[in-house]
Order: C-alpha cells, then sequence, then structure tokens
C-alpha cells in the first residue's frame, strides 16, 4: 500500500506527446523508453504543476512551453483541453485547462476532494472547488494541513526537476552563492555548498562523505569557508595534502555524483524526487551506488526517474519499471507484468532484456 502522500496514480490529457494517460505510480518509478518515446515530457508535467501552484503558470507556459498550442497535444486544433486528475491518498487534485486566443491557458475547472476512509476516487465525499471558470493561475492555498486543498499544495510544493547536467566553467553548482538559502537543494545544485554547509553536523553529512569516497578515494571533505556578502562556494579537501580545491578541480562525473548523492541522502527528503537521466557521465560503479540510494530512499519518499543507460536499468527490479513508446502518435506508458519478464530474469538483468528489444521501450 503507497504510503500517506505519495502520488498514487495520475490521470493526464492532452499535455504535450500525451494524449491520455492512466498510471498508478509506486514508491520508486523508472521510465525507460527511446529518444523522443516522452519520458521527459511525462517528468516536465511535474513542473508545470509545480508552476502551478507558484502561481506562476502563465509565465512557465509562454517562457517555457512556447505557449499552450506547443503545450496542448499536437496543438488546439486536435486537442481541445489539458485535463489533470492526481489521486492521493486520502486527497486528490482535478482541473481542467482550456487555450485561449492569446495562447495561454486558464482554468475552466479546479478542485481538491477529500475522500475519507474509503479512499474512493470516483466521488470524492468533500469537494472544494478552487478556481472560477477563466482564472489565469491556480486557486490552490498555501501549503499546510487545514484542508485537502492545503495537504495537495503541501505534496506539490517539493516538485522539482533535479537535472545536474551542468558542469561547465560557468556552471551555478560552481559559483558562490547565498549562505541562507539552504532549505532545499535547488534543482541544479545551485545552493549545494551552502546546503552541505547547513547540515554538516548531522550523521546524513558523514554519510554523504563516506559515499563520495567510495566513488572518489581522492576525496577527504568538503572545506566551508563563508565569504563576503554571506556568500559561499563549493571547496573540498584531497586525502594526504592541506590545501583545498574549488569544485572547478572536480572531474564532471565526480561532481554531479555529489549532488545526487546530497539530494537523495539528505536529512528532510522532499514528497518527491524527480530525476531527468541522472546516469549522465557516471562511471557504471557510481551507476550501481545511484541505483542503491535509490531504492533506499524509495522507502521514505517516491522517486520518478528517466533513464536511457542499460546500466542503470539493470539494477532496479521489474516491479520498479514503466516503459515509454510512441504509439499511434502519442507517448505511451505501462507497467511491467510479471508473466512478461520473469522467465527473462532467470539468465538476463532487466537492462539487458531491455536492450534486446523485448520489453519494449526501445526505437522502432
Amino acid at each position: 500500500m503507497a504510503k500517506l502522500g505519495h502520488l498514487q496514480q495520475i490521470k493526464l490529457t492532452g499535455f504535450r506527446s500525451i494524449r491520455e494517460l492512466t498510471l498508478d505510480l509506486a514508491p520508486l518509478n523508472v521510465l525507460i523508453g527511446a529518444n523522443g518515446a516522452g519520458k521527459s515530457n511525462f517528468i516536465s508535467f511535474f513542473k508545470f504543476m509545480n508552476k502551478l501552484l507558484e502561481k506562476e503558470l502563465q509565465l512557465h507556459v509562454r517562457t517555457k512551453l512556447n505557449g499552450a498550442n506547443r503545450t496542448l497535444y499536437f496543438g488546439r486544433k486536435t486537442t481541445s483541453h489539458l485535463k489533470i486528475e492526481l489521486h492521493f491518498r486520502p486527497n486528490s487534485y482535478c482541473a481542467t485547462l482550456v487555450p485561449t486566443n492569446e495562447d495561454s491557458l486558464v482554468f475552466a475547472s479546479e478542485e481538491a476532494q477529500f475522500h475519507g476512509d474509503q479512499y474512493n476516487y470516483l466521488g470524492g465525499t468533500k469537494v472544494r472547488s478552487l478556481s472560477t471558470p477563466g482564472a489565469l493561475e491556480s486557486g490552490l492555498p498555501k501549503p499546510g494541513r487545514a484542508s485537502p486543498s492545503q495537504y495537495v499544495a503541501t505534496y506539490l510544493q517539493d516538485w522539482k526537476v533535479y537535472h545536474f547536467h551542468d558542469t561547465s566553467d560557468t556552471a551555478k553548482v560552481k559559483s558562490a552563492y547565498s549562505i541562507h538559502e539552504n532549505r532545499r537543494l535547488l534543482p541544479q545544485g545551485e545552493n549545494l555548498a551552502a546546503f552541505l554547509y547547513d547540515i554538516r553536523e548531522t550523521d546524513n553529512y558523514q554519510r554523504i562523505v563516506q559515499t563520495i569516497q567510495r566513488v572518489a578515494p581522492f576525496f577527504s571533505d568538503f572545506v566551508f569557508q563563508p565569504e563576503a556578502n554571506d556568500l559561499i562556494r563549493l571547496r573540498w579537501k584531497h586525502k594526504g595534502s592541506e590545501d583545498y580545491f574549488d569544485a572547478n578541480m572536480l572531474s564532471d562525473g565526480t561532481l554531479r555524483f555529489i549532488c545526487m548523492t546530497t539530494l537523495l541522502l539528505q536529512p528532510n527528503l522532499p514528497t518527491m524526487i524527480l530525476l531527468d537521466e541522472p546516469e549522465l557521465g557516471l562511471h557504471p560503479f557510481a551507476m550501481q551506488l545511484l541505483a542503491a540510494m535509490m531504492r533506499s530512499v524509495s522507502q521514505h519518499t517516491q522517486i520518478i526517474a528517466s533513464t536511457q543507460s542499460v546500466t542503470l536499468a539493470n539494477q532496479f527490479g521489474w516491479q520498479d519499471i514503466v516503459v515509454v513508446d510512441q504509439v499511434d502518435n502519442a507517448s505511451h506508458f505501462r507497467r511491467l507484468e510479471e508473466a512478461e519478464i520473469v522467465h527473462w530474469l532467470n539468465e538476463y538483468k532487466l537492462g539487458e532484456v531491455w536492450e534486446m528489444n523485448a520489453l519494449g521501450g526501445t526505437p522502432e
């Protein structure tokens, strides 16, 4: 049974490459599929919901999704509306958005429901309308615990898509950042140094350091030296040396692994962790450790991740996998069934079976 607060089911109609979707979610969900199948579109929906909560929907649709016409499945000539149903336990959220002549999306309806002890998603026992027809932004309140809508907002507030891909010289993770920005690790690791500085006295910090050392044996510890204007940047010490170095002296893969380890081993986990191709640039052994952390952390929070890595997929069970394919010009999502996979696993790992195109999720 899903834990309280986990997203148990999502129903989505008309979002980007997703014509229609009904998907049951587990604590750990690993999306596999070919390029262009729709994995990233699915992950981006959760960012869409987070911006909806933050009352930045119009800005997000216009600047990041290139308008309502590009947001709707094959445009407004094909798709008249975007419909969202999110089922938690014991709450749910439903909304329908329609395009305008100005290429925006506005609310046709929006409501939160409480389903009582029966958790019957077909008809909530308490329904609260959140916005009026034509509203530009969501009527969801600030996160809290006084009403179903506040509970929903609490779930959504942590829905950030983490991608630590940028490790260039100008990457934000390598720059100085406010030492006070430490409540949550930011999606691109911008505040990594401030976040680590804040948790440096915890057991979790020691676990983070020890896990990094398994991938980078030369790594001794982080060095924290607050700068002027309450700024701090990522610095570390090499084993056997008193000298310290900044993030530019770490390999791309090591820096990404540090970000990933900090995210997954932090003391106060978000309600959901969303990862888009977390394996990028990692050594196969680092992928094994990453998968082990993901499996362990999924006992305490929900994880949704997309991957194109056979090596990473090899680390998971068939129950964790969601196969994504393009079927009739639309993204199709399905969970694996035991009967279709169990006989393969006597001789192969799951990722190897995927690579052989026995599961789908590969280019046709």
